[in-house]
């Protein structure tokens, strides 16, 4: 299976990052997308990319750190991601919620982003919060200039089932992780429910939101086992369903680039 959204690069991570894959692997985990969200952030994810056969990297400027959008960051960017081991683009998107950068900054960078996935013919990786409305007219807005069903993911999706279906129409995939198993979380449970089988993809965006057993602790790719046990109970399913579907998914959201099954890799 694959973990499609995670930050192995984290100093979180820095002591441990070896045996943090080995536990992944030992649960069925033995593919990664990891991602960088500024520019000291892209140097690691693709270094760590060229090393692990089993990494592979997204890079872009995460909306809280807009306020470092410039043409002559996004040509930095540009030149990164044309490594095949480059496999998406992002994390990109709106963040209204902590407004740490100016929200016309926000947006600028993000239809950016979009241009530039679309040039490269590789996904975006979507971050919104307190911002489905206003994604989801750029979104509309970039589907009707360039006419095709739109190619990304929602990543952390934990908005209700109408903005789901709203995006689904549009193209999207949904990344599921931690969050849908949170006492609380029943509005998440009930979209992941009805979203179709076919977008749906694994990811944990550790070392953040880990799963409900793991409240208050690091997260990390093996804990997806429970957001596993969960879609298949949310959507009355075995479990090697989801593991189909989901790794399924991944590769064709990811295309050809996506990594091979690990077998052996290096030291992180």
């Amino acid at each position: 299976m694959i973990d499609t959204h995670c930050h192995l690069t984290s100093a979180d991570f820095e002591t441990d990052c070896e045996a943090v894959i080995q536990r992944a692997t030992a649960a069925g985990f033995d593919r990664f997308v990891t991602i960088g969200t500024e520019p000291e952030d892209w140097r690691k994810c693709v270094a760590l990319a060229e090393r692990v056969p089993a990494v592979r990297t997204a890079i872009g400027i995460h909306p809280n750190e807009a306020g470092c959008f410039s043409a002559e960051t996004m040509g930095v960017l540009a030149s990164m991601a044309g490594s095949p081991r480059v496999v998406g683009i992002g994390e990109t998107g709106l963040d209204f919620y902590r407004d740490t950068a100016p929200r016309e900054k926000q947006f600028e960078s993000f239809r950016a982003h979009l241009e530039l996935a679309e040039a490269l013919k590789k996904p975006f990786i979507l971050h919104c919060r307190a911002a489905e409305n206003e994604m989801l007219e750029v979104l509309e807005g970039h589907r009707a200039k360039t006419g095709r069903a739109l190619h990304g993911v929602w990543h952390c999706f934990t908005a209700t089932k109408e903005y789901g279906t709203r995006a689904a129409e549009m193209g999207l995939y949904f990344g599921v992780g931690g969050v849908m198993t949170y006492p609380k979380a029943n509005e998440v449970r009930e979209a992941i429910a009805l979203l179709p089988e076919d977008r749906l993809v694994l990811e944990t965006d550790c070392p953040y939101l880990p799963p409900q057993p793991w409240r208050g602790k690091r997260n990390e790719p093996a804990f997806l086992a429970a957001v596993v046990q969960k879609i298949a109970d949310v959507r009355n399913v075995r479990l090697e369903a989801v593991r189909a579907f989901t790794t399924g998914n991944a590769e064709r959201l990811f295309g050809g680039n996506i990594a091979e099954p690990l077998v052996r890799w290096a030291q992180c």
